[in-house]
């Protein structure tokens, strides 16, 4: 029984000191990483690859907190032209550090703070209902009301405002170093900018138009994916006279041909004078008949002349004038008139 119960405590006595060493060796393998990453940091602070060395600096950190790391973390932060950050590094270095830091190290420290001064601005960022997140180039840095300013990075940063109950709302500023600004925020109600964007609806459930929806150009427009303004430009735009074209080309091709007829009766005419076999009366006739195909030529030609002035001009006629009615006795603007009589073509056009 006695030996049962030696062996017992000592079986007791040995748990014990296992589990006593447990922590040690957690606490060596804890130091032991800690050591292995601020080493790859170095190295790779070295190589100008800063965001990786900026991690493994920060799981250093938590796994050995030391004031030491932040001053590394502020060089780091330098080096990535992320000032307003590596300000808040060399201050928790100085803050943390306290009288362990020597005061030539302080002195250095306390000089790239004040160079680092001229490389940022302050922000006093306020909004008209509490509780909306605040993002500086899309980075979460605050809750509003703010209980002092943001110290940002000069240059051009993107100010964000959001909360859940309200549009969120952005703005770009240029930010000079050493700056400070304020910048307040009027969030819109989401719920009362959704219920005004909404139509109203009956009680009978049919939904009644929108203002936009009154006007057939708008609608029409809506449909066919055209704007507005189109729409209404192809309501009004003119028609192409097509027929005044038409008649005008009739005009210029029956001139055409008279033409050619004319000609060659009038070389004829030359021949027969010239040939003492002729006639006179056949002279004659051949004269008149050269006198009357000149004459009809001169008439086709001046109302291709006349037709095709009208018809271009009804072609470029803004589309703002006035249209005569339809009921309305006086001719149309633009309006061509054609006749034929035995002593020629006659036309006429009210403009």
């Amino acid at each position: 029984m006695a030996r049962f119960e030696t062996s017992a405590w000592a079986s007791a006595f040995a748990l014990l000191v296992c589990l006593n060493s447990n922590p040690a060796r957690a606490a060596d393998d804890a130091d032991r990483e800690a050591r292995e990453r601020y080493e790859n940091a170095v190295k790779l602070y070295e190589e100008g690859a800063y965001d990786a060395a900026l991690v493994e600096l920060n799981r250093a950190s938590e796994l050995r907190p030391s004031y030491k790391i932040y001053y590394n973390i502020g060089q780091v932060r330098f080096a990535m032209h992320d000032y307003a950050a590596a300000m808040d590094a060399y201050r928790q270095y100085l803050d943390k550090g306290g009288d362990k830091i020597p005061p030539a190290r302080r002195d250095q420290v306390q000089k790239e703070l004040t160079a680092l001064n001229q490389r940022v601005a302050k922000l006093v960022i306020e909004t008209d209902v509490p509780g909306a997140e605040l993002f500086i180039d899309d980075v979460s840095v605050g809750v509003t009301p703010l209980n002092a300013p943001l110290v940002v990075n000069s240059g051009i940063r993107r100010i964000s405002a959001r909360h859940p109950d309200y549009l969120p709302q952005s703005r770009r500023l240029s930010i000079a170093g050493g700056a400070a600004e304020k910048i307040r925020f009027a969030l819109a109600d989401r719920n009362a900018a959704e219920i005004g964007s909404a139509a109203p609806v009956a009680p009978n459930g049919v939904q009644h138009p929108t203002a936009e929806a009154v006007n057939p150009a708008a609608a029409s427009a809506t449909a066919t994916g055209a704007r507005p303004a189109d729409a209404a430009h192809k309501q009004t735009a003119q028609p192409i006279p097509w027929a005044g074209w038409v008649l005008t080309g009739a005009f210029a091709a029956g001139a055409a041909v008279t033409g050619v007829f004319a000609l060659s009766a009038n070389s004829s005419l030359q021949s027969d004078r010239d040939n003492l076999d002729v006639s006179a009366s056949d002279v004659n006739s051949q004269a008149s008949k050269v006198r009357t195909l000149a004459t009809v030529t001169d008439c086709l030609a001046a109302a291709a002349l006349i037709s095709g002035g009208v018809s271009l001009w009804l072609t470029l006629r803004s589309p703002a004038e006035p249209q005569a009615g339809a009921g309305s006795k006086t001719p149309a603007a633009g309006a061509l008139k054609l006749g034929f009589g035995p002593h020629g073509i006659s036309m006429k056009a009210a403009f």
